[in-house]
């Protein structure tokens, strides 16, 4: 039905004892039965054949036309609480039009009183079994709209909700003109069900997608990761990662419980570690176990992290890392330190070379033993003792481990900088032997900054990217739903402005996946790369006439003196690395700049700098601009970003043996550069 209606019509039971004769006759009609026993069956049909539900409510819709009702249209729920249309069938397309000419002059209002948006808040069903003239044109806001309402002469509807699982996700309306047929009773129930079947193929596509989503999130992880159901403790989902460590399939994992693979220090359970999450007392633990894979026992530490997901009760990640090296490590220090006055010349040169700090204390908590990694965690601090070691870390809930035991890895900040973290692990020599108690205890001591930066780092850097890459995305997928509109209503000139839109955010979705492709060819470090000779002034001037296209408004000016040296670099980066710059330059400026491209060779490298009269940048943030994420306050506005150009840009040089800089020019703007070193000739 034309989704202005509802908001249109006042909803009338039309209950006559006529009507009420009718619909009850009807019920006792086979034929009605049979019609529509067919229907929900094809429906059905159509419903399951594909987990595409846009795809397959719009042919459902199109099948019920005319069957069932004249009109039917079918609307989903955004998530701002907006209805969307996805289906409007009717066998005239004349008369789709004129809805579609409705709702542009008289858009649907969100009146909780009538219409669609009352079923779908409500959930409850509506019927008006006549429609009448005389309730058109009381709806009617104006004389225009009552003429509109008019031509459509309706004469019977009904709107009923699409629910699964206690959730509405939108509305299914029908409607009757031309046929004449009013609805009743019988037909509102037939309706549900069919909404009811609808709203479950859709419920299940949703939740197909988002499983298939988390699944391949999950796979890209490399450590060991489980999805566990705290009310059975059994497994729900694994990683290929977690597989991969116990050398088993999916089908041999899927359902065991955790505790059936992964086991204590001792061989116990511990289940009773975790309950704390599971009653939301605590968000995560880190326990050290062992996993029981095909080849026997495997040492890991286990990160236990609740995780609440919207509309589901809390659930448990468990995220397993294999210690074999590290445990194998610390065990020869364990045996070393047991018989460290037989050896205690090799002790002092394993512990020494350690990465680690490592500490050990007597019974009494003084350290008797300390290796320069240590020494070097605390330089402005003399440690006599566990203690002195403890009072320099903040530890509010007192969860560090004591001496005489097993206890940790716990992770605390240094009180002098909450942003250093340092991880705290205790082993105690000879626990195992009677005659031996309240021994030496082995504090292995871990700068984990680093690490708890990078992971800060990939979660911003998440965030940012699914930002930046959903606005692309948008735009292209608004701008081609329109164009795909097949009732001929979008003209030239939007259809131009449309094509253009697609292409800019197409290319800076490219541009977007290049930098990305640049951060994860390096990982963590700048890299290696660029052993090519290449020639700057042929790179250079082919990138300016590509950013010319590009940038229409912009005049671009290229000075290259001939005779250049040849460079050491990859030529595929400088001209990632010249296109960016040259971008950048074009973006802050805008249209009716000059954006100047000057090579220039140097004693033993050639420079090429970019240089424009856009608003410029503040001396003191130059160095900051190369940073991940960072932006500009004075133009951060100008242009939307993600940050991660100039970052990307300045990974590229450095990989390539050059150096990268920014800095405002004096009479105004910037200049961005970058030098890459002359290839010594042979």
């Amino acid at each position: 039905m034309p989704t202005e209606q509802p908001s249109t019509v006042s909803v009338r039971s039309g209950s006559s004892g006529e009507r009420a004769r009718r619909d009850a006759a009807r019920l006792t009609t086979g034929e009605e039965e049979i019609a529509h026993a067919r229907f929900i069956a094809e429906a059905g049909r159509i419903l399951g054949e594909s987990l595409d539900f846009e795809t397959t409510l719009r042919r459902v819709a199109e099948l019920a036309v005319p069957r069932i009702a004249d009109w039917c249209a079918v609307q989903l729920l955004t998530d701002d609480g907006e209805l969307e249309d996805l289906a409007l069938a009717h066998e005239d397309p004349s008369r789709v039009a004129l809805v579609n000419r409705l709702q542009r002059e008289y858009p649907l209002g969100r009146d909780p009183a009538v219409g669609p948006y009352a079923v779908a808040q409500t959930g409850q069903s509506l019927l008006v079994p006549e429609i009448t003239p005389e309730m058109l044109a009381e709806s009617a806001v104006d004389e225009r709209h009552a003429e509109l309402l008019a031509q459509l002469d309706l004469r019977s509807y009904m709107c009923v909700a699409l629910q699964a699982s206690g959730e509405i996700l939108g509305a299914l309306t029908l409607a009757t003109d031309t046929s004449r047929r009013q609805f009743g009773t019988f037909d509102l129930a037939f309706a549900e069900d069919i909404a009811g079947r609808a709203a479950s193929a859709i419920a299940n596509a949703r939740a197909f997608r988002a499983a298939d989503r988390f699944r391949r999130i999950l796979d890209a992880v490399g450590e060991a990761v489980f999805v566990v159901d705290p009310s059975d403790s059994r497994i729900k989902d694994v990683n290929q990662g977690a597989l991969a460590l116990l050398g088993q399939s999916r089908d041999e994992v899927i359902g065991r419980e955790i505790w059936a693979l992964a086991r204590g220090a001792k061989g116990e359970p511990a289940d009773h570690l975790i309950q704390p999450l599971v009653d939301g007392r605590i968000e995560s633990r880190t326990l050290r176990m062992s996993l029981q894979g095909t080849d026997g026992a495997i040492p890991v530490e286990i990160l236990f992290q609740r995780v609440d997901l919207p509309g589901e009760p809390g659930g448990v990640v468990a995220i397993a890392r294999d210690v074999r090296e590290r445990v194998d490590a610390q065990a020869r220090l364990h045996r070393l330190a047991e018989a460290e006055h037989a050896r205690a010349a090799e002790l002092n040169a394993v512990i020494r070379a350690m990465g680690d700090g490592v500490v050990v204390c007597g019974p009494d908590g003084r350290i008797t033993l300390s290796n320069p990694a240590a020494r070097e965690l605390f330089p402005s601090a003399e440690a006599h003792g566990y203690d002195d070691i403890l009072a320099q870390l903040s530890d509010p809930d007192a969860v560090a481990p004591r001496l005489g035991g097993p206890g940790g890895p716990v992770q605390l900040a240094t009180k002098d900088d909450p942003d250093r973290w340092i991880e705290v692990t205790t082993y105690p020599v000879g626990a195992e032997r009677a005659d031996t108690p309240g021994g030496e205890t082995i504090v292995v001591l871990r700068d984990v900054t680093r690490g708890r930066q990078r992971e800060a780092v990939r979660e911003t850097f998440i965030g940012v990217l699914s930002h930046e890459l959903r606005t692309p995305i948008t735009t292209i997928y608004g701008g081609a739903k329109i164009l795909a509109r097949p009732d001929g209503t979008v003209d030239e000139a939007t259809k131009q402005a449309i094509f253009t839109d697609i292409a800019e955010e197409s290319e800076r979705l490219q541009r977007l996946v290049e930098d990305v492709v640049a951060l994860n060819r390096f990982g963590e470090d700048d890299g290696d790369l660029g052993h090519e000779p290449v020639l700057l002034q042929r790179v250079v001037p082919a990138v300016v006439r590509s950013e010319e296209q590009r940038w229409p408004g912009v005049r671009f000016d290229l000075d290259i003196p001939p005779g250049m040296p040849t460079v050491v670099a990859d030529p595929t980066y400088v001209e990632q690395v010249v296109r960016n710059l040259l971008s950048n330059a074009a973006k802050y400026s805008g249209p009716g700049s000059i954006v100047e491209a000057r090579l220039e060779p140097a004693e033993d490298e050639v420079q090429v700098r970019i240089l424009d009269d856009g608003p410029g940048i503040e001396p003191g943030e130059a160095d900051r601009l190369f940073e991940l994420f960072y932006r500009s306050p004075a133009t951060a506005r100008v242009s939307p970003g993600a940050g991660i150009g100039l970052f990307v840009c300045a990974r590229l040089v450095r990989a390539m043996g050059g150096r990268i800089w920014a800095r405002p020019r004096p009479a105004g703007g910037a200049e961005f550069g970058f030098a890459l070193r002359i290839m010594e000739e042979a």
